[in-house]
């Protein structure tokens, strides 16, 4: 997992070098259809082949994990499992090795997340058993009363000082709907509406980098609501989503007015905001797929990795334009339900990819950077 640089490049020369003496072409996932992987005239080394292959997270093996979270400020990696609780790994460790966390007795873990300024503060959503927090890296969890017996779908810690600090979904509500809670610390939430959406669960939040008070919602059936106002009202993100389960949401960190969302059984929708505050989706690949996480690579934003279900990880080197298999797994661990990147500290050559998935956790290390370019001609 810590290869260095120089590693990289010779595998990915190795790698152009098999390219170039095999007769067969790599395929990609443009739209829901095949195309070669040559793409603007171009074509580069994927960084999947240098970056090695899958490892699996030992003492994860047969764990669901739903939930996945990390920070480069912090030394863990958190995963959620079902009816495990929270496990972590210590990246100061040589082994890929996790450890459970005394959350209690065994819960379903449905969220996580951490926060951006005080990295051992940890939060994790539950299945009927509300909201947990630790504020050190996981030794010690304490329940939110606010709330309490609530199943918690999504999560998200905002990374501005404005007023809102976090976004819970929960439910159930009444009548059985789902609802937006907001904290100003993370201690204290309060119910902010959401019902009036009329989904029984909202399964991602996505918040803007930049303004805590605009959030987006993915909800079961019902599409992608947006609020301006930290969730006191919500309105439809865009018609082209209308009556779709969105299972991930992603906000590019350099420019939130480009959002990813992650659909069962339509693939992967990109939008650019418009100066209204309205959104027009498109279909960016993957359709047909159930698409139930989404990453995007700091280093590098073109870079996009989508989880789905029972066919493993895809990456996309040009912000969503075609769309690439990673190959290495299989089985139960194709069923991905969550992914997080993970930036070792001083190291700006690569992350570590780390997919939650039927199977324990999996990890790989990646890199953000186009290395290669071939004077290869591709017209479609």
């Amino acid at each position: 997992m810590g290869r260095n640089f120089s590693k990289l490049v010779l595998a990915l020369v190795i790698c152009v070098v098999v390219f170039l003496l095999s007769t067969r072409s790599g395929h990609s996932m443009l739209g829901g259809r095949v195309a070669t992987d040559f793409v603007d005239a171009l074509v580069y080394a994927s960084p999947d082949c240098a970056s090695g292959g899958w490892e699996q997270g030992d003492d994860t093996e047969g764990l669901t994990v739903y939930a996945l979270a990390s920070h480069p400020g912090s030394p863990n990696v958190y995963a959620g499992s079902w009816g495990e609780g929270v496990y972590a790994y210590v990246m100061d460790s040589d082994e890929n090795s996790w450890w459970q966390t005394p959350l209690g007795f065994p819960m379903e873990i449905s969220s996580l997340a951490i926060d951006p300024a005080s990295p051992t503060i940890v939060y994790a959503g539950t299945m009927g058993n509300g909201l947990r927090r630790s504020i050190n890296g996981g030794e010690i969890w304490r329940e939110i009363t606010d709330l309490k017996g609530k199943e918690v779908w999504s999560l998200a810690i905002t990374s501005t000082v404005a007023s809102i600090y976090a976004y819970a979904g929960a439910g159930p509500g009444e009548p059985f709907l789902a609802e937006i809670y907001t904290s100003t610390n993370g201690i204290d939430w309060d119910l902010a509406g959401g019902t009036e959406i009329g989904t029984e669960k909202f399964y991602a939040i996505a918040v803007d980098p930049q303004e805590s008070k605009i959030a987006y919602v993915g909800t079961k059936e019902e599409g992608v609501y947006r609020t301006e106002n930290g969730g006191q009202s919500w309105k439809l993100s865009g018609e082209e989503l209308d009556t779709m389960t969105v299972r991930a949401l992603a906000i590019r960190p350099d420019d939130s007015d480009i959002i990813y969302a992650g659909t069962k059984s339509h693939g992967i929708f990109k939008s650019i905001k418009s100066t209204d505050g309205g959104a027009s989706w498109s279909l960016s690949g993957l359709d047909g797929y159930d698409v139930f996480a989404i990453a995007i690579n700091p280093g590098n934003p073109e870079f996009i990795y989508a989880g789905t279900h029972g066919e493993g990880v895809w990456v996309s080197y040009n912000g969503g334009y075609s769309w690439h298999r990673m190959s290495g797994l299989a089985g139960n661990a194709g069923f991905v339900y969550s992914l997080t990147l993970f930036t070792p500290e001083g190291e700006d050559d690569y992350q570590v990819l780390y997919a939650g998935t039927r199977d324990g956790v999996w990890a790989r290390a990646v890199t953000p950077f186009y290395t290669l370019y071939l004077p290869l001609v591709y017209k479609e």
